[in-house]
């Protein structure tokens, strides 16, 4: 019993100094005895629980994007209205990037790694990313087929919420580096420091949350104009020639 305890621990280990390590530094820049050291454990674990290095990037991106994808899927049901539902999704993100904010790093900086295995996952996590963010905009009229329509609103909260809480992390890991400079120290005296507690994290989410629907509801009332004046431009042309 204490042998598998032991297992499962090291295993959680090599997981979580390679989250660290590759928040921090970037996969290409992490190497396996690297890791090995961070988690004490042997070399020879890394291999038998992750295959390597690749398999445990493979690990951080799955766990990631399954506590991601619970996020933006538990956003009510049918009686849920369309601005409801945003507003719960916003929330979810909100608490997942900050409580998951070194995991996020891992798996989201080091998702355009040019091996075969991590492209087929970020084939697959983008697709289902895809489905269920076009399930809620559909719901306020928005045409998933308009290419200009998705390029503005599609991945927009994920965007804004990941870089906030991203780069707090990475403000408060330059904070602490030991080697700063005298300039850099004057600096970061004078950066005010924002407490990521639950009042602001509401107050975010709401805010978050209004200047969100209110672009979609302007996308939505202006489009039937918008594509109108392109119809019209196009029979213009047309005479003209």
């Amino acid at each position: 019993m204490e042998e598998e305890e032991d297992k499962r621990g090291a295993k959680k280990r090599i997981f979580d100094a390679a989250v660290a390590l590759f928040a921090r530094k970037g996969f290409a820049a992490v190497g396996i005895r690297e890791i090995a050291k961070s988690a004490d454990v042997n070399v020879s674990m890394i291999n038998y629980y992750f295959g390597g290095k690749v398999g445990i990037l493979k690990a951080i991106i799955n766990d990631c994007y399954d506590k991601y994808f619970h996020a933006i899927f538990d956003t009510g049901d049918e009686k849920t209205t369309p601005g409801e539902r945003v507003r719960l999704l916003v929330r979810n993100l909100v608490q997942f990037f900050k409580t998951y904010t070194e995991l996020s790093v891992a798996a989201f900086n080091t998702f355009l790694v040019d091996i075969p295995e991590i492209v087929d996952l970020r084939i697959k996590w983008l697709s289902g990313n895809r489905e269920a963010t076009n399930r809620i905009l559909t719901q306020f009229g928005l045409n998933t087929d308009d290419t200009v329509q998705m390029s503005v609103v599609q991945g927009v909260l994920t965007s804004i919420i990941a870089t906030h809480f991203q780069g707090r992390y990475a403000w408060e890991y330059v904070m602490q580096a030991p080697d700063q400079s005298k300039s850099s120290r004057e600096y970061i005296k004078k950066e005010p420091r924002v407490e990521l507690d639950e009042p602001f994290c509401d107050r975010y989410a709401e805010m978050l949350s209004n200047f969100y629907l209110s672009g979609l509801r302007s996308i939505v009332a202006r489009t039937p104009k918008i594509l109108g004046r392109a119809a019209r431009g196009k029979k213009e042309k047309g005479r003209a020639k």
